[in-house]
This record gives structure tokens, sequence and C-alpha cells, in this order.
């Protein structure tokens, strides 16, 4: 590069700094907005990412003490806690942290704990509301918002929401039961078309089902 080439880049670096400078000092005050609005966006990005941790973690402790009860079935108490405020119920824990990943299963326990104590509406809510990423509790959230469907008589829906279920994840175990129970729904919902083509993806997917004998019945009942 010759003496010409460089003095000739040097003024133009030189420009470029000047021109920099200057646009600062003209606009200081907006550059200094910005660089605050950043900090105070990473701070709360922070702020808000450790608060969501201690609260995954908070929820977490309160569900290990509602679990034994929730096992053994006292659903009442499992929403509502004991009397002494000793172990939190269900509903603290969804209203508290429902939307940490622990407070997502307190909310489909919430959701099958008003479901057994024959509370649908509530139950409809909360499997409606369950938004974690576990595949195997979406499965479980949308076959109970299937049998909340069910004990409402409302069949179409239950029969759309147990197919809904057993679409989620393939590798879930009780893919075939849920389409089983789709297409009995189909049928009391009199859409004999949808409950046969349910009945005959059970005996080509699942031919070890134990679904298929009873599915065949409902068939034959279909074309009687």
């Amino acid at each position: 590069m010759t003496k010409h080439q460089t003095h000739h880049t040097e003024d133009k670096l030189m420009a470029v700094y000047y021109k920099a400078v200057d646009f600062f000092d003209k606009n200081k005050k907006n550059v200094y907005y910005v660089l605050s609005a950043i900090v105070i966006i990473i701070a709360g990005i922070i702020f808000f990412t450790n608060k969501r941790k201690a609260d995954n973690e908070k929820a977490s402790l309160e569900l290990s003490k509602i679990q034994q009860i929730y096992n053994a079935g006292n659903f009442q108490q499992s929403v509502s806690g004991d009397s002494l405020g000793q172990t939190k119920g269900l509903q603290f824990i969804v209203d508290e942290y429902g939307s940490t990943e622990n407070g997502e299963l307190a909310k489909l326990m919430l959701a099958n704990s008003y479901f057994n104590l024959r509370d649908f509406e509530k139950a409809e809510k909360y499997y409606k509301d369950y938004s974690g990423s576990n595949k195997l509790l979406q499965v479980s959230s949308a076959a109970g918002l299937a049998s909340v469907y069910e004990a409402k008589n409302n069949y179409s829906d239950a029969a759309k929401q147990f197919e809904k279920a057993a679409n989620i994840d393939k590798e879930n175990p009780f893919v075939d039961q849920y389409l089983f129970y789709a297409g009995k729904n189909y049928i009391r919902a009199d859409k004999p078309d949808d409950a046969k083509k349910i009945f005959n993806r059970i005996k080509e997917d699942f031919p070890k089902s134990k679904y298929i004998a009873e599915s065949e019945r409902y068939k034959s009942s279909i074309n009687q």
C-alpha cells in the first residue's frame, strides 16, 4: 500500500470517528436512555428467571407435602389443604405458582381432584388451563377434559378430545384405550362413520390390543 493510500484510509477512519463523536454529542440523551432501558430489561429478565426458579422450587416443596393425601384419594383435602394450614392445598399451589412447571403439575392434580369430587366445571377449567411441556401430562390433561365432556353427556366433544389424547404422543401406552373411548363416544354422538374409522384404526395399528374384540362388537352393532 502506498503512502498516499495509507493516508487516504486514515482520513476515512478519522472522518468516521468524528461523525460518531458528533452523533453521540447530538444524541447523548437518547443514547443514555437506550442504554438505561437495556440495563433495566436485562435486570428484569434475570429477576424474573430467578423468581420463576424459586417459585418452582416452592411449588415442588408444597407438592411433596400434599402428594400422599392426593394418592390416598382424599380429594377435598388435596384441594384445600389441612385445617391447620401446615399443608397447603393444590388450589393454593396453583394460585401462587401455577405458571411454573411444578405449578402446572399441581394444576392437573387439582383438575383430577375436582373431577373426582364431581365438580365438573372447575375440573374443565383446570384441564383447559394446563400448559406444561411434559407430553405425558399433556395426554392426561386431554383425556381428563374428554372425561369431563363424557360426564356432561357431551359425547361429540368427548370423542374428539379422546382422539386428541391418543394423537399427542404415539409412544403413550394408552393410545389404543383412548381411541376405543373415542369410538364409543362417537357412537353415543350418533356419528357411526367416525366410530368405524376409529375402530378400524385400533385393529390396524394395535393388532394385539385388548380393545379389538369389543371394538368389533361395536362395529357389528353399527352395521345392524
